[in-house]
């Protein structure tokens, strides 16, 4: 391994022999770096964290740190980081708390640009982009693919839908529909994210078929929700149609606020089927 000798690194931490801390680091407590990855200069990471193999940690990233909550009460929770991540300058991400599930979680080849904020018991899948500034209040659940622009508030207990797309600047106060672009202040679903779906290999048929759903769900604003889900049951909806259609159902089902998480509060959360 190669560590600088101007870093500092815990005897606790397990460190690969292919890893690299650079100069200035902090690695404090039982924190795992697994293979291959980098730590540049003046990087931090805190207690009961897992860097997953390929990750890179630009400077003044901080993983693992104090939860930014009042209710934190030292609890020994963890924090995890997938492989092949870039976790760059200045993004913080906050361990997890008793009341989330002790842990906060992000996915493989995630991209976390340079000012983001990831906080307590947030749960990003995979191959997700989180742009510079955005910040992400506690027990939020992001989707496998989902894209979320610069400068992006999202509220507590959100969750973002799978290969969705959140426009810059905008504020997220309710759920994130899938494979939807969403912008504005409160941000509303606006169009399909069609570029993603191709990029992803949907089909054209899936596409076509998407769209339809789409216009049924959510060009009429008047329109109840629920009426809009009996004409869709009328037809037959297969692959990312059906996956839309549930969702929507099961939001107004269960979520609380336009929240879905919200409704798991001070309970287990289900996190596989949010990703």
């Amino acid at each position: 391994m190669a560590i600088h000798p101007l870093a500092v690194v815990d005897p606790q931490a397990e460190v690969h022999p292919t890893a690299t801390i650079g100069p200035f680091c902090v690695v404090q407590g039982p924190v795992r770096l697994d293979e291959g990855v980098e730590l540049k200069n003046h990087a931090t990471v805190y207690g009961r964290s897992h860097i997953g193999a390929g990750t890179v940690l630009y400077p003044h990233c901080v993983v693992g740190s104090d939860p930014q909550d009042l209710k934190f009460r030292g609890e020994d929770s963890e924090t995890t980081v997938g492989k092949r991540c870039r976790i760059h300058e200045f993004v913080t991400i906050s361990k997890g708390t008793a009341g989330g599930g002790m842990v906060t979680s992000v996915g493989d080849d995630c991209l976390l640009m340079a000012g983001a904020h990831i906080a307590h018991d947030c749960r990003l899948g995979d191959g997700i982009v989180i742009g510079n500034n955005s910040q992400l209040a506690g027990h939020i659940v992001v989707g496998n693919r989902a894209i979320v622009s610069g400068m992006v508030g999202i509220h507590h207990f959100a969750t973002i839908g799978e290969l969705s797309f959140v426009g810059a600047m905008s504020g997220v106060r309710n759920d994130v529909p899938p494979f939807c672009i969403v912008e504005g202040y409160p941000a509303e679903a606006r169009t399909l994210n069609v570029v993603g779906l191709r990029r992803a290999g949907f089909t054209d048929v899936e596409i076509r078929s998407l769209k339809d759903c789409f216009r049924i769900l959510f060009h009429d604003k008047d329109r109840p929700r629920r009426e809009a889900l009996a004409e869709l049951d009328a037809l037959t909806l297969s692959g990312p149609a059906q996956r839309l259609r549930d969702w929507v159902a099961e939001q107004l089902d269960t979520s609380v606020k336009g929240r879905l998480q919200e409704a798991f509060r001070g309970k287990p959360e289900p996190v596989a089927r949010a990703v």
